[in-house]
Order: structure tokens, then sequence, then C-alpha cells
């Protein structure tokens, strides 16, 4: 059985790749764009099958995210689902309602209770069932009651798991900010050992140079070939013992493309973060308005109480029963406000405990935010102070390679002549009038 396409349901990061609704077959070409498009929550969760053979085509050494792609892996770190727009609205109107039925029901009861030719025995049932109806209604309100009082709550639930990710990354940024410090100490080891050597070369080639000069002035042309070739021996071994040091120095840089990278998915964190703790705080209103609607449905289920009591002790002998009647259906009408009262007393304290853990989120969000400041910052210091060191680096080496260019004379004419000379790799025509003598040391 083939492994199932992918489905997206969003369009593709890779501009042309796949748009929501499209179904993408794995392959080993596409698997580094599925990879990254998984990764950032574009595509449905992968079942099993589909996310092992995903890992088994990717090319991890050619996967590459962009900084915004790298962001919105990081907010995919966090379920953000059904905690945006908060309808305040449903809660008001929730209350509004209960207010209203309950006042109502409230004006309605006084004129029965003042009213001794309405209130009756015989008309104690009906009352009664006017009651319950009112207290269903009640009850179905507070059912109603925020409607994501459901995705409040389970956030809240999971509040420790969402503060934890967001330490792993503030443990991150800083684990960021010491490995740059042990870069730069060693970029600029490597680069003060390279300076060294290459000065070092600079000034072995300038000896070089100067026996050279005499060797050419005195037309000793077996010299002036052994010397070129020690002088290209020495520029080879040079370059063969930087290279090494070179690429230490080359990944270290590249290693600010990781740092850049971790800044950009914990701003996705951070975004998310921020989401759900504002949606959780959100249950600071909502707690206030069912403490509200917590008090109108304890009126009510006094009122009721009320009701009941009057029913039995009005009417005569014949009236006792349905009075008795009405009284017990005030009685169900009372249960049901003290049920609704109680689940909204329940909604209430889990809405305000909710608007704690989305205050307690946003320290951590703070802290998280702050840690990205700081982190970016670093990182550009950090690439700053390589460009500052290999400008130092550059400006040294120049230095010592015009002093050697001085001491041996060689002017820019003198330069360009030579360089033909070495071209032609002819021998000087005319000797020197006076050739200086050939230092001992180069005889050896």
């Amino acid at each position: 059985m083939a492994i199932k396409p992918v489905e997206y349901v969003k369009d593709s990061s890779t501009s042309g790749f796949a748009v929501a609704g499209d179904q993408k077959t794995i392959t080993k070409d596409n698997a580094n764009t599925i990879r990254k498009d998984a990764d950032q929550g574009n595509t449905k969760d992968l079942d099993n099958a589909q996310e092992k053979y995903l890992e088994g085509n990717v090319d991890y050494d050619t996967l590459d995210y962009s900084d915004e792609e790298m962001g919105k892996v990081g907010e995919q770190q966090i379920d953000t689902e059904d905690t945006e727009n908060t309808k305040a609205g449903n809660a008001a109107g929730t209350t509004a309602g209960v207010a209203a039925s309950s006042a109502a029901f409230a004006v309605i009861s006084a004129t029965l209770l003042t009213q001794k030719s309405i209130m009756t025995g015989w008309t104690a049932p009906a009352v009664g069932a006017a009651y319950i109806a009112v207290g269903v209604g009640a009850k179905a309100l507070v059912n109603a009651y925020d409607d994501q009082y459901k995705s409040r709550v389970a956030q809240r639930d999971k509040a420790a798991d969402t503060n934890a990710i967001m330490q792993q990354y503030v443990d991150t940024l800083n684990n960021d900010m010491d490995m740059m410090n042990e870069d730069i100490n060693m970029y600029q080891e490597l680069s003060d050992m390279q300076t060294q050597a290459q000065v070092e070369t600079i000034t072995d080639l300038g000896s070089m140079q100067a026996e050279l000069q005499v060797y050419q002035a005195q037309g000793n042309t077996a010299k002036v070939a052994e010397i070129k070739a020690k002088m290209e021996d020495t520029k080879k071994i040079s370059e063969e013992d930087s290279k090494g040091p070179q690429e230490e120095m080359d990944g270290l840089k590249e290693n600010i493309a990781t740092y850049t990278g971790n800044n950009s998915e914990a701003q996705g964190v951070a975004r998310s973060g921020a989401t759900v703790s504002e949606f959780l705080k959100d249950g600071k209103q909502m707690g206030i308005l069912g403490y509200t609607n917590t008090a109108i449905l304890a009126a009510g289920a006094i009122t009721g109480g009320i009701l009941a009591a009057k029913a039995i002790s009005i009417g005569g002998i014949l009236s006792k029963i349905p009075g008795a009647i009405g009284a017990a259906l005030c009685l169900g009408g009372i249960a049901l406000y003290l049920s609704a009262a109680t689940s909204m007393m329940s909604k209430s304290k889990d809405e305000l405990k909710c608007a704690d853990a989305g205050d307690e989120m946003a320290a951590n969000v703070n802290n998280l935010e702050s840690n990205i400041e700081g982190q970016a910052g670093f990182t550009e210091a950090t690439s700053g102070t390589y460009g500052e060191t290999d400008e130092a680096a550059t400006e040294t080496i120049e230095k010592n390679q015009e002093s050697t260019d001085k001491a041996n004379g060689k002017g820019k004419n003198q330069k360009t002549k030579a360089k033909k000379e070495d071209e032609d790799e002819k021998p000087v025509a005319t000797p020197a009038p006076t050739p200086t003598p050939a230092p001992a040391t180069a005889a050896a």
C-alpha cells in the first residue's frame, strides 16, 4: 500500500510548490520542501508512515530554512488553536439574558406576592411551572456562557508545558550567547595565528627576494632558479598550512546563521506564547461577569423560596393541594437556579484562574522577548567583531608586505619589470657594474 500524499492546509512557503488543498506525494526531490512545510504547519499533521518515509528522503545537508520560515516553525511549537478573537460579547449577552429574565420574573413575583387575588393556591402550580421554565432558561444561558470556556481551561491546564517550551528557547538563546563568546575568542586566536604565519612567510619571502635580486644582478641563472623554486615551495606550504585554520574561521562565521535562525524561531514561539497569554487573561473579564451572573441567579433562587412559602401558606382547605403542587414546582425551580448559580460560580473561578495563568505566562513571554533582543544584539556584535578582526589582520599583513617591499627596494615599476623578466625566464642581459657578493648563508 502506497504512502498517502501530504495534504496542504496552507500555501507552501516555497513559491509555486503547493497551495491550500493540494496533495503532494513525497519524493526524494520534494522531501526537503515538504519537511519545511510540515514544520511550519502548512500541511495536515503527518501520520506515522508519512513521517518515517519523509525522514528517509530528507537531505539534511541541504535543508535550509529562511528566517521567516524559522519564525513559522517557532509558532508551531505552541498550540494556539481557538485562542484568537475572544468573544466577550457572548458572555456579556449571556449575563444580560440572565439579568433580564431574572428581573422580569422578580417583577412578576412581586406582583403575585402583593396581589392576593392573583397569587392563590389555585394559581400556584402555574406560577411554579413558569418559575421552572425561567430556571431552565437560566441554566441554558449559563451553559452557553463563554463559548471558548473549554479552550481557555484547556490552555490553562497546559500552561506549565507552554511556559516550559518558552524557557527552553530562553536557555537556547543564553547558550548561543555563551557559544558566541567562545567563538569570538577562538576566532581571534585563529586570526592571530594566521596573521603571524603570513607575516613570517612575508619575511621569509622578502629575505629570499633579496637573495634573488643579488643573483639576478650577477646573472647566476642556476641560483635564480633555485631561489624561485624555494619561494614557490614556501608559498605553497603557507597556503596549505592556512587551509585548516581558515576553514575553522569560516565555520565560526557560518555559526552566525544558526544563531540568527534560533532567534527567528524564538520570535515565533514568543508570538504564539503572547497569543495564548492574552487569551487566558481574557478570563478576568469573563470571571467578573460570571460572578455577576452568580449573584443574579442566587437572587432568583431566593425569589423561588419566597414563592414556595407563599404557595403553601395561602388558600383554603380545598386549595392546599394545588398550593402544595405549586410549592413543589417552585422548589424544582429553586434547584435549577441553585444549580445554575453553582455552575456559574465554578466557571467564574476557572476563568479567574485562567487569567492568573495568563499573567504568569505573560511574564515568561516578556522574559523570552528580552532574551531574543539580547541574543540578536550579541549576534550583531559578534559578526561585527569578526569584521574588525579581519580588517586588523589585513592591515597588519599589508603593512608588513609594504615594509618588506620597501626594504628590497621594490617599487611599482620594479615589480612590473621583475614580473616581465620572470615570465620571459631570461637571464639578465647586462651584468651589474659592481656585483654584490652573495651572502655566506646563501651558498649553504
